[in-house]
């Protein structure tokens, strides 16, 4: 069959906009489900039928050059290609009202819109099925459905672009005007349809083709966007919520370790003593664990201020910290104190990760062995600072190596820490595009290798 170039690149622009209208249905149905949010169903069901009407203008274009398949097959093609094509509207703009009222569309609000337009279409096609109305057929099944997209789209596409609360990113900005620009160009083919000038250049029907894939490809930056500060305002709100917790919990448990300190001194009885001390340590562990709350949550909200870090300074006031902790006097600090020697780092970031990893060796090491040390190591390799931290401690086992950064992960039950502080260390040093690693031997040691990327 012999097809002119015109026909057979409608052919392939509606084929292809039925191809990216069934894409987008399957993306919004997916994503329907993942964020449960209905005007994403409604999306989904608005390309859908979008792809179903493509497929019938397409065939319709097709049948420009063959033979006529006779009445009720032509009345039938052209009955369920406006019934889809309207349908893709009610959808569509029913998306939209969703998602600006944040409320889900009634389902018999849907029903009674969908067969409101089955009835209109059911009058058109039947209404136009004599000749003798030309003009006034091509009016009511071409005209009338260009000028019907055209309002749709700017419309949908001008209110969208007021919506502070959608403002913003470039989804957005891709989804509105992709919007306006189709709603546009369905409008230029409307004034050609209603004056009969049949004035269609090959070009507009590769525009319309980007301006669907605009619509659909803004729709989806935008949805990414749109989740991706939800999450980030969800983090804030819990980061608040945390830090405030925190902080009101730490005055109380004071009281509590004050209380517990008056009733040493009044009881007597060394079985209620004992009890006492229990309850010391269990309130000064939770008190630990509100602290490295309080710590966590403060890294996250605070930036990086990189200045010069003198490290003699900082490993005098880390051991400062922690010397008086249960076994720290009988540790030996190894440490090579070269004057002069700086970096350029957060101080308080860096007092943070040494000072976990300080606490740590302290807590688990081995003070039964003749020679309980700690090593500080430090050294510029290929433009960065590398400074290790070893001890000869009860060292990890080798299957729990890659979890230990785990955030709450503890190597055995019966370890003592809140499975915060590793975690603390590796999300600090990422603030200073850091990075450490890890080698260790069950019952001889660890070291911890902390890399510092420095400026130039």
């Amino acid at each position: 069959m012999d097809f002119s170039f015109s026909n057979s690149l409608i052919i392939v622009i509606y084929a292809t906009q039925a191809a990216i209208g069934l894409i987008l249905f399957f993306i919004f149905r997916h994503f329907s489900s993942l964020y449960k949010r209905s005007y994403l169903l409604t999306w989904s069901w608005s390309w859908l039928l979008f792809s179903g009407a493509m497929i019938l203008f397409g065939v319709i274009s097709f049948g420009f050059n063959r033979e006529p398949l006779g009445f009720w097959p032509d009345q039938a093609l052209s009955f369920f290609s406006l019934i889809f094509i309207y349908t893709h509207l009610v959808f569509f703009v029913a998306g939209i009202a969703e998602l600006i009222r944040e409320q889900n569309t009634r389902r018999g609000t849907l029903l009674w819109l969908v067969v409101t337009v089955a009835l209109i279409t059911t009058f058109i096609v039947a209404f136009t099925q004599s000749d003798t109305r030309g003009p006034l057929n091509h009016f009511l099944r071409v005209s009338l459905r260009t000028f019907i997209v055209s309002s749709a789209f700017i419309t949908a596409g001008t209110v969208l672009r007021f919506i502070k609360r959608l403002a913003g990113g470039l989804g957005h900005r891709i989804m509105s005007w992709s919007m306006i620009f189709y709603g546009i160009e369905q409008g230029y083919y409307f004034a050609n349809s209603f004056f009969s000038m049949q004035l269609f250049p090959h070009v507009f029907g590769i525009i319309d083709l980007l301006m669907i894939f605009g619509i659909g490809l803004g729709m989806i930056i935008w949805l990414l966007e749109d989740e991706r500060e939800k999450l980030r305002k969800a983090n804030h709100e819990l980061d608040r919520f945390v830090y405030s917790t925190s902080h009101d919990l730490r005055a109380p448990i004071a009281s509590m370790l004050g209380l517990v300190n008056l009733a040493r001194l009044e009881v007597k009885d060394e079985k209620s003593l004992e009890l006492i001390g229990m309850m010391e340590q269990r309130v000064k562990k939770l008190d630990s664990v509100i602290a490295d709350f309080l710590t966590l949550s403060r890294s996250k909200k605070s930036d990086a201020k990189i200045t010069s870090v003198e490290l003699n300074q900082l490993v005098d006031e880390v051991v400062s910290d922690v010397k008086f902790a249960q076994d720290a006097p009988s540790i030996r600090l190894i440490y090579n104190r070269e004057p002069n020697f700086s970096f350029q780092s957060d101080f308080g970031i860096m007092k943070t990760v040494l000072g976990n990893l300080f606490s740590n060796s302290v807590k688990y090491h081995n003070i039964q062995q003749p020679d309980p040390y700690i090593r500080v190591v430090y050294r510029m390799v290929n433009e960065k600072v590398q400074i290790d931290v070893e001890d000869n401690g009860q060292g990890i086992e080798t299957e729990n190596l890659d979890k230990i950064f785990d955030m709450f992960y503890r190597a055995s039950a019966s370890s003592d820490g809140t499975g915060l502080g590793l975690y603390i260390v590796r999300e600090s040093l990422s603030k200073l595009k850091g990075s450490i690693f890890v080698k260790s031997f069950f019952g001889k040691g660890s070291t911890f290798t902390i890399l510092l990327p420095q400026p130039h």
